[in-house]
């Protein structure tokens, strides 16, 4: 019995080796669910910021192509990426001068995870953002 016999698409001719990752790397709802996925990821330590720079690169690359919601999912994204930044660093910098912006830090934790879960499950949904200019949650 062959691959194909169990179900297994047969490739066409004009298929490539990428066509099967296509969906998750040009814009559209894959790619959209990937890039929360990977920010939500990027918090784990073994991965460090790796994740966060994969997807934030996505977003930025996709954004332009992107048509309807996804467009303004993208938009959140690059936010998110963008605010999160500017949020730790000014929270390291209160940790290093004063040892408080541990808090901070932490609470930038918590603010980048309820943003990517908060994506994660309106592009989910095949739902817009409510607001993906905002700086909060």
């Amino acid at each position: 019995m062959s691959d194909n016999d169990q179900g297994a698409p047969s490739p066409s001719p004009e298929s490539g080796p990428f066509d099967a990752i296509s969906p998750y790397i040009h814009p559209g709802r894959q790619n959209v669910l990937l890039n929360y996925v990977l920010y939500l990821a990027g918090l784990v330590p073994a991965f460090g910021a790796v994740p966060i720079i994969v997807g934030f690169a996505f977003a930025l690359i996709n954004r332009p192509n992107a048509t309807g919601i996804w467009a303004d999912h993208y938009a959140f994204q690059v936010r998110s990426a963008g605010i999160g930044l500017l949020y730790a660093v000014v929270s390291g910098i209160l940790v290093l001068a004063f040892g408080l912006g541990i808090i901070l830090l932490l609470l930038t934790a918590v603010w980048w995870i309820v943003r990517a879960i908060r994506g994660l499950m309106a592009a989910s949904r095949g739902e817009a953002l409510q607001d993906p200019q905002t700086w909060s949650w």
